[in-house]
């Protein structure tokens, strides 16, 4: 069984749709991203991505916020995955109290 990630509330429509957009990045079909890790932080979902063609060849890893409380996507980019990795290793150590999830 794979760990749980993030959870999300999909009666809430913002998350449904944060979710339906990740389905949609990641799908073979329409591929944007490859989905390396991720985390929920509040009201964003924190996405280490690696882009499956990248704009940047030097970065083409992003720590990628996706909102979950209005249709937000923004992104920073690292040359590596790791690079990637730490910086939401940071984040989620900084603000541990706004990693949940849930209903509540």
């Amino acid at each position: 069984m794979l760990p749980v990630l993030a959870t999300l509330d999909l009666s809430k429509p913002a998350e449904r749709e944060a979710h339906d957009f990740l389905c949609r990045a990641t799908s073979k079909q329409h591929s944007l991203w490859k989905l390396l890790d991720m985390r929920r932080q509040g009201d964003w979902l924190l996405c280490v991505v690696q882009w499956v063609h990248p704009d940047n060849a030097d970065k083409p890893y992003s720590l990628t916020e996706v909102g979950l409380k209005e249709m937000a996507v923004r992104w920073q980019d690292y040359a590596t995955a790791e690079a990637a990795r730490l910086e939401l290793e940071r984040r989620c150590a900084v603000f541990p109290a706004h990693t949940g999830g849930g209903a509540g």
